[in-house]
C-alpha cells in the first residue's frame, strides 16, 4: 500500500522520526513517501493511508499541522489514519503526557477523522530550543537536554501500522487451506497419520 506520512516540525526531532516511520513501513513491504505540512505545496492525499505527526508547543500541534487537518478532513477521514505526537512531555511526567495526548486541535477533530491510534513520542530538545525562562522552567521541573527519542518504540508502532494495513486473507484461500469438518483427506495425503502423532 502507498502510505502517505506527513509531519510538521522545528528542530528536526519530528522529522526524523516521520522518517524512521517511512523507513519502517518500506521495509516492511509498503511504500511510503514523507512529507513537510509546512511546504506549500503540500496537497490532499492521495494514497491508501495516511500517518500525520507533529510536534507539540503549548500544548498545541503546530499551526501547518493544524491546518492540513482541517483542510483535509474529508479525504483524511475515508482513509485509515495514524497521529503522533512529539514533545517531551513523556518525560516530565503524567500530568504533561496526558495533555499532550489531545492536543489542539486534535479533540475537535477526533470524532470526524476517526483515527486508528494517536501515539505520543519524546523528542529531541537542546538548550537553545528554549528561551531564558523556557530554560529556568525545564529544569525546575527536572529536565535534561538531548534526544530523548525511543527509536525501538517508533519501529513497534510503525510495524504495527504496517500489518494492520496487510490485506486480510481472502475467504476462498480460507476455505481452500483449512479442510472442512469430517471430510476425509484423500489417500496418501499423510494428513490423517499428521493428526495422530499430533495427538
Amino acid at each position: 500500500m502507498r502510505v502517505y506520512v506527513g509531519y510538521a516540525g522545528e528542530h528536526g526531532s519530528t522529522r526524523g522520526i516521520a522518517e524512521r516511520l517511512a523507513a519502517t513501513l518500506t521495509q516492511q513491504g509498503h511504500r511510503a513517501d514523507v512529507t513537510d505540512l509546512a511546504d506549500e505545496r503540500t496537497g490532499a492525499p492521495e494514497h491508501d493511508a495516511c500517518v500525520l505527526g507533529s510536534a507539540i508547543h503549548n500544548g498545541r500541534w503546530l499551526p501547518p499541522a493544524a491546518e492540513y487537518l482541517r483542510r483535509y478532513t474529508p479525504e483524511l477521514a475515508r482513509r485509515p489514519l495514524w497521529l503522533f505526537s512529539v514533545g517531551l512531555a513523556r518525560i516530565l511526567g503524567d500530568w504533561f503526557a496526558r495533555r499532550s495526548r489531545s492536543p489542539a486541535p486534535l479533540p475537535a477533530l477526533r470524532d470526524l477523522l476517526a483515527p486508528v491510534d494517536h501515539h505520543l513520542f519524546a523528542g529531541a530538545f537542546e538548550r537553545d530550543h528554549t528561551s531564558v525562562f523556557g530554560h529556568l522552567v525545564f529544569r525546575s521541573l527536572g529536565g535534561h537536554y538531548g534526544d530523548h527519542r525511543d527509536w525501538r518504540e517508533i519501529d513497534a508502532w510503525a510495524t504495527d501500522i504496517a500489518r494492520h494495513l496487510l490485506p486480510a486473507p481472502s475467504q476462498e484461500a480460507h476455505h481452500r487451506s483449512v479442510p472442512f469438518p469430517g471430510r476425509q483427506a484423500p489417500a496418501g495425503s499423510g494428513t490423517e497419520g499428521e493428526g495422530r502423532g499430533a495427538r
